[in-house]
Parts: C-alpha cells; structure tokens; sequence
C-alpha cells in the first residue's frame, strides 16, 4: 500500500513539474509524439505529426512567392519553409541573420534573443523575437547559409519547442543551385500591382530592377528600384500618380520580412542618366522608384521617393 501510494505521488510531483515550466515558460510542449519526414530536395529534418505539410506552387501569375512549403498546426501557428539564392555579390548576408533596420522604431518585432549551433556540421542560428503589439506572439527562426543560398525555418505563432525539434535534426547536402536573381516582390496598391525584384536586368516581364549600388531590405540606407513606364509589362506605369501618404510594401525573401513604405514626395524630374543625382546615402531608411519620363520616351526620369514606416514578419 506504501508503495502504491509512493507512486501515485512521484506521478502527480511530475506533472505538477511539467504543468509548472509550461505554465511559467509559455511554452507548447510537444512530448512523446511521433515525428514525420519533410523531404524537400537537399533539405530535409523530422517535425510532430500534429503538424501537417501544406505545399504551393512557387509562382503565381509569373511573380515568385516567398517559399515552397508550409507546416501547420493550427493551435500553435504556421511554420514557412524557405530557401533563397542570393541573388548577387552585392548582397551581404546580415549579420547573424538580423537585419540592421530590425533595431529602428519602425520594426514591429523585438529581438529577445539569438544564438549559433553546429548541427550535423553545419552552422545554424537561430532567432527569436516578439510581436511589439502582442508579447504572446513569437516569431522564432532557423538560418543556415549554404550552397550560395539562405535557408530558413520561420515559426510563427505561439510559443512551442517545435523549432528545437526541428533544429535539431536538419540536414542540408551540397548541391548546386540554379541561380535566381529575383529576391521579393513590390507590392503598390494604388497601382494595383505586384512585381518581382530581381538584380540582373530591367528588361524583363513582370519585374522591375534593384539599382546595384544601392542597399537591400534591411539594410539601413536608401533603396533603388527602376522599372519601365510603358513597355515589358509596363511596371511603372502610372508611377507619376502616386501621392503623398500611398503605401508601397516591400515583401523580401532574403530577410523574410515586410517592409512597408510611405510615399513622402513624387514627380522629381531629373535629366536621364545624371550620374550626379541617383545617390543611395548609407542611413537613410528610403526607398527610391525610378521610370524614364515622359512616358514612351528617354529623355528624363521620374523619381518617387518613400520612407520606411514598418518593419514586420513575411507571412
């Protein structure tokens, strides 16, 4: 009868433990649950079989999404799967995955916490912030650069040690990838148009063109993006129409982030190919458009000029 009694009270000592590091950690513990295969070419790691796989198509309508694969659960949150080529040698990789504009007052988000890993020889960090807005909400992130690319596992939602399962048996083989110079998408309502970002050239469809010398999302310093007013899908079209106080959001793949931005002043004419004006200052947190002017001519360029209001998660 001890015994049975000892028993019973060793059971109830233990989940009155586990009760109370979920209930003071806020975590989701996910223990003694089976564990799933996520396969997707040279990536691969085991997640809980609560959660299921959704798989989309990476376009749509010609314009690139942000990643190939979803996990979801819908009481704790969604996890994106992602990986991107980096598009050019411009382009530095933040430093531990935190982009520089993260710690401005615009970002939603609030970086509690960050650290590096070795697993299964290689380099993974590993991110955790907060909702500004809602502490209860987490954004928490795997990054791994390999293969001239950047990987991430992004959880967004409530608080779980899902990412730590994860995390803890990825693997990533080399492999070489096909190069892809598009790196997110710009998003202008008042247009009514989305448009791939791509770094190699302005002339193509469905896509406008990120001015090499000047800084990625993120980075803190002024932006270029040119596009064509009337030919190759006619990007910026109706550029001149946009008004102080329109939004134009930036949706970057390398950061996974979104960026939103305010249209501050429009209709600057400059003489085409003035060398002298188009200057992207490091510090500023400015987003610059450009498009030939008049329209179906070369001889000015229109330039519409935004400053960053909001930093938040790619969802």
């Amino acid at each position: 009868m001890r015994k049975r009694t000892l028993i019973i009270l060793t059971i109830m000592f233990v989940m009155i433990i586990a009760y109370t590091i979920m209930t003071f950690t806020g975590d989701n513990v996910i223990v003694n649950e089976n564990l799933e295969n996520y396969t997707h070419n040279e990536l691969s790691f085991q997640y809980p079989e609560s959660w299921h796989v959704e798989t989309i198509s990476n376009k749509s309508g010609g314009v690139n999404k942000s990643y190939f694969d979803k996990l979801i659960n819908p009481n704790i949150g969604e996890i994106i799967i992602n990986r991107q080529y980096i598009p050019s040698s411009e382009y530095n990789i933040p430093k531990n995955f935190i982009p520089e504009e993260i710690n401005e007052d615009e970002s939603k988000l609030k970086l509690t916490s960050n650290k590096k890993n070795k697993i299964n020889d290689i380099e993974v960090y590993e991110n955790e912030y907060v909702l500004k807005n809602d502490n209860s909400k987490i954004v928490k992130e795997l990054w791994v650069n390999k293969n001239n690319a950047v990987y991430s596992i992004i959880l967004y939602g409530n608080k779980s040690n899902v990412i730590d399962i994860i995390k803890n048996n990825i693997k990533i083989s080399d492999k070489t990838l096909t190069k892809n110079p598009i790196f997110g998408t710009i998003v202008i309502p008042k247009l009514g148009c989305t448009w791939n970002i791509r770094t190699d050239t302005v002339n193509a469809y469905n896509s406008v063109w990120h001015y090499t010398k000047s800084y990625y999302p993120g980075e803190k310093g002024v932006m270029g993006i040119s596009g064509h007013h009337t030919t190759l899908s006619a990007p910026f079209n109706h550029l001149e129409t946009l008004t102080k106080g329109d939004k134009i959001y930036i949706n970057d793949f390398l950061t996974q982030k979104k960026y939103t931005y305010e249209v501050v002043s429009n209709y600057d004419i400059r003489p085409a190919n003035d060398p002298s004006y188009v200057q992207f200052k490091n510090g500023e947190k400015e987003l610059m458009l450009e498009t030939c002017w008049p329209p179906g001519y070369i001889y000015e360029e229109l330039y519409c000029h935004s400053k960053l209001i909001s930093i938040e998660p790619l969802v």
